[in-house]
C-alpha cells in the first residue's frame, strides 16, 4: 500500500485521499466504480465514522467478506472487488479504498500483454493485493499450493515479471493513478485545520462531507467513534480539547461532531452576510444530523454557538430531538466596568452599523497576529472574572504558551465577526420547539451573560431547566469541560429515559 501511494506526486498522498473522499462520497450509487471511505478499527474490525452507514450495502459486504476470509489483512476480498485498508493516525482517520473489480480490472489492463487475465489469474491478484500470499490463498480455495504456483507464473508473466509484492504493488499503483487522473484538477481544499488540530488537538480526527449543492463543509469529530452522537456547535474559537478531555468523552461514551462554520480556522478571506453565513451553518449542522445521527439530532450549542442552533431548530423543528445551550448568549453587559472597553464598544457598535463593525474585526484580526497584542486584548476583556482569568492562564501555561489561542483566533476572524454579532443581537423567537427539550448549562460566575439573566429568560420560555457549574465563568474548557460535558450527558439520559 505505501509503495502504491509513492507513485503519486510527492507531497500529494493526503490531498489525493482527502479529494477522493469528497469526489466520492456517496455509498447509495451502486455503480460507482471506486470510493474512499473514513472509518476506524475496532477490535480489528473496520467500521464506518459515519453512523447512518452501518446499515449501507457496503458495509454488509464487508462484513461478509472479512467473514469469509476469517481475519483483516491489508485488504478485503469482495464479492465485487476489494476494500484495502490506508491506516490512520493521530491526525486523520483510518481509511478503506473500495475498488469494484471493472476499476481494478481496467488499471490492470494497461499493465498486461495482449493476453488476458483468466478467471482465476483476477482472483489471486486480487487476494495477492489484500495480503494474502500464494499459501493462504490456496487454502482459502481449496486448492493445492502448486496450483497457485502455477497461476501466479502465468499472472506474473502478463504483468511483466517480478514477486508477490511487486506484482500487488504494481497494480495498485496503476489503480492510483487513474483514480488521481480522474479526479477533479483544481479543487481547492482548505487543508489549514488539518494542520491546525494535528498541532494542538492530535486526539481529534478531521472531516470533510459535501452536500447537494457542491459545497465542502469541514468537521472535527471527538470522542469514541461508537459513543453516543451528538453535535456540538463550537463558541468562537474551538475549545482546547486535551488528553483528559478526550478520555473523559470516553468514559462517558460521548462522541461530539462539530461543524466549521465560514471562516472558522481557515485561510477563506472571502466574506459572507449575515443571512449567508447561517445559511451555511444550518447546512453543516444538518449534513452532520443526517451523516451521524439520523432523523433527529441532539444539539449542543456553545456560548456563540447558541445562535445557530436556534436557527437550524427555527428551520428544522422536525429534526431536533433535544438542544442544549451552554453558555448561552442572552441580554450581554456592555457596561465598561463589568465587560472592558473593547468588549462594550463591539457589543455597541456591532448593533447599529454592520460594515463599520466588520471593518473593526478586520483591523483587530490584524493585529492580534502578534503573541502581546491578543493576551492583552484578553486580559482587557476578562479581566473583571477570576474564573476566566485562570483559563487564559492556562492557555499561555504549558505547553502552547498562548500559540494555540492566537492561530485559532487569528485563522477565525471571518466567522468570529458573525459570532460576536449573535452575542450582541441575540434572537430568542420561536423557542422551544415543540416536541424538541432543552436545557441551560451555565458558568454561575459568567459576567457578561449573568446566569441570572438566563434564568430570567428560562422562566420567560416556559420554565426551561437551567443547570449551573458553579466555579465556571464563560469558558467552559479546561477544567470545566469534563463537568459540562457529564451535565449534557446526564441531561441525554434523562431525555432517553423519559422517551
Amino acid at each position: 500500500m505505501a509503495q502504491a501511494l509513492g507513485t503519486l506526486q510527492e507531497g500529494s498522498r493526503e490531498s489525493f485521499l482527502k479529494s477522493a473522499v469528497d469526489e466520492r462520497h456517496d455509498l447509495a450509487v451502486p455503480e460507482t466504480a471506486w470510493r474512499i471511505v473514513d472509518c476506524c478499527l475496532a477490535d480489528g474490525i473496520p467500521r464506518p465514522l459515519k453512523h447512518a452507514e452501518l446499515q449501507n450495502a457496503l458495509w454488509q459486504n464487508i462484513a461478509d467478506g472479512l467473514s469469509r476470509q476469517g481475519e483483516l489483512r491489508s485488504g478485503i476480498l469482495l464479492d465485487d472487488g476489494l476494500a484495502v485498508i490506508v491506516p490512520g493516525g493521530s491526525d486523520r482517520p483510518t481509511r478503506l479504498i473500495v475498488l469494484r473489480d471493472s476499476a481494478l480490472f481496467d488499471a490492470v489492463g494497461k499493465l498486461a500483454s495482449d493476453e488476458p487475465l483468466f478467471a482465476s489469474e483476477r482472483r489471486l491478484l486480487k487476494q495477492l493485493i489484500c495480503g494474502f500470499n500464494l499459501a493462504a490463498a490456496a487454502a482459502l480455495d481449496g486448492v493445492s499450493h502448486e496450483t497457485k504456483r502455477s497461476q501466479f507464473k502465468s499472472l506474473a508473466r502478463k504483468l511483466g515479471g517480478g514477486s508477490q509484492a511487486e506484482i500487488a504493488s504494481r497494480a495498485l499503483s496503476r489503480v492510483f493513478l487513474e483514480i488521481a487522473s480522474v479526479s477533479r484538477p483544481g479543487v481547492p481544499h482548505d487543508d489549514y485545520f488539518d494542520d491546525l488540530l494535528r498541532e494542538f488537538a492530535p486526539g481529534a480526527r478531521t472531516l470533510r462531507l459535501r452536500c447537494r449543492s457542491g459545497k465542502s463543509h469541514r468537521f472535527v469529530d471527538v470522542g469514541p467513534v461508537d459513543g453516543r452522537p451528538a453535535v456540538m456547535l463550537h463558541p468562537m474559537i474551538l475549545p482546547d480539547l486535551r488528553e483528559g478531555d478526550i478520555e473523559a468523552l470516553k468514559t462517558l461514551s460521548t462522541r461530539l461532531i462539530i461543524p466549521l462554520r465560514h471562516g472558522a480556522m481557515s485561510r477563506e478571506t472571502a466574506a459572507l452576510n449575515v443571512s449567508a453565513h447561517l445559511d451555511h451553518a444550518c447546512e453543516g449542522i444538518d449534513l452532520a444530523r443526517k451523516h451521524f445521527c439520523g432523523d433527529l439530532v441532539d444539539i449542543m450549542a456553545c456560548i456563540s454557538g447558541t445562535a445557530y442552533g436556534l436557527e437550524y431548530a427555527r428551520r428544522h423543528p422536525d429534526r431536533v430531538s433535544s438542544l442544549a445551550l451552554v453558555g448561552a448568549t442572552v441580554k450581554p453587559t456592555t457596561s465598561r466596568t463589568t465587560a472592558g472597553r473593547l468588549r462594550s464598544g463591539l457589543f455597541t457598535v456591532s448593533m447599529h452599523q454592520w460594515h463599520l463593525y466588520s471593518r473593526l474585526m478586520d483591523f483587530y484580526g490584524r493585529r492580534i497576529r502578534r503573541p502581546e497584542t491578543l493576551k492583552h486584548l484578553l486580559l482587557s476583556v476578562y479581566r473583571p472574572n477570576m474564573a476566566d482569568l485562570a483559563i487564559i492562564d492556562a492557555e499561555y501555561g504549558v505547553p502552547f504558551g498562548g500559540e494555540r489561542m492566537r492561530k485559532f483566533f487569528a485563522s477565525s476572524v471571518q466567522s468570529i465577526k458573525h459570532d460576536f454579532y449573535h452575542q450582541a443581537l441575540p434572537d430568542w423567537s420561536g423557542f422551544p420547539v415543540p416536541g424538541c427539550r432543552a436545557v441551560f448549562l451555565h458558568g454561575a460566575q459568567d459576567f457578561i451573560h449573568s446566569v441570572t439573566e438566563i434564568r430570567k429568560l428560562a422562566q420567560s420560555l416556559g420554565g426551561v431547566p437551567v443547570l449551573s457549574l458553579p466555579n465556571a465563568g464563560q469558558l467552559l474548557y479546561h477544567s470545566h469541560f469534563e463537568p459540562t460535558i457529564r451535565l449534557y450527558r446526564g441531561f441525554l439520559d434523562c431525555r432517553s429515559s423519559e422517551s
